[in-house]
């Protein structure tokens, strides 16, 4: 089952918008605890004019958002948060989402890098984590080989869960160079989390990792 001709994507500009509220509502009730900024950081977030937020609507119902910031000095950005109302999935919006995401001015001909719970964990984790990044994966995001990516914490009452990175550009390359990651995990870390240029954790996760960075 797939979306009706009725659907559109919008582009939330501020937190005055009706449609935000919305987003708000399926942020907090589809991502987990550990990944989830405040309602207020987000509206915040809605005025800066490297962050694209974007809402999937069928007819006049928010039905799914995604959360794109636009590194800058960087050909890359970060998915940052991608979601679907609950009622709503099983019907293609995600994918539909995503690639509407990708098709915007904005984003088209960089990288898009997106943060993805590790489907290296046991038990039910494990297989949520699956799905997530087989759904990413047939969308055509391949995962940057070897990288152990250490998210730093959004709360700092909750630690994030082992991460990976994923990449995704039209026409993607089978690797790219180590100095081009360390950029982009520096405009990670600087740009989205605020954390020091030279955070030692960015030099832990390049350690030890070739030249060329497969994308499998």
């Amino acid at each position: 089952m797939v979306l009706s001709d009725a659907r559109s994507i919008h582009r939330i500009r501020s937190a005055e918008e009706p449609e935000f509220d919305a987003l708000a509502a399926i942020y907090q009730t589809s991502l987990p605890r550990s990944e989830q900024k405040t309602v207020e950081a987000l509206a915040a977030m809605a005025l800066l004019p490297g962050y694209l937020f974007l809402a999937a609507k069928e007819k006049d119902t928010v039905c799914g958002f995604s959360i794109t910031l636009l590194f800058a000095d960087a050909d890359a950005c970060l998915l940052e948060y991608m979601a679907v109302a609950p009622e709503q999935r099983g019907r293609g919006v995600g994918a539909w989402l995503f690639m509407q995401t990708m098709q915007r001015p904005e984003v088209a001909g960089r990288f898009v890098l997106a943060e993805v719970d590790s489907d290296k964990a046991a038990a039910q984790a494990g297989c949520d984590a699956r799905r997530r990044k087989e759904f990413y994966r047939r969308l055509g995001c391949r995962e940057l080989d070897g990288l152990a990516y250490l998210m730093p914490p959004v709360l700092a009452a909750e630690q994030p869960p082992a991460m990976e990175m994923l990449a995704w550009r039209q026409s993607l390359p089978a690797s790219v160079e180590k100095a081009r990651l360390r950029q982009w995990l520096e405009c990670c870390y600087t740009q989205v989390y605020h954390q020091a240029a030279d955070d030692p954790r960015m030099a832990a996760m390049l350690q030890g990792l070739p030249n060329e960075i497969q994308l499998v």
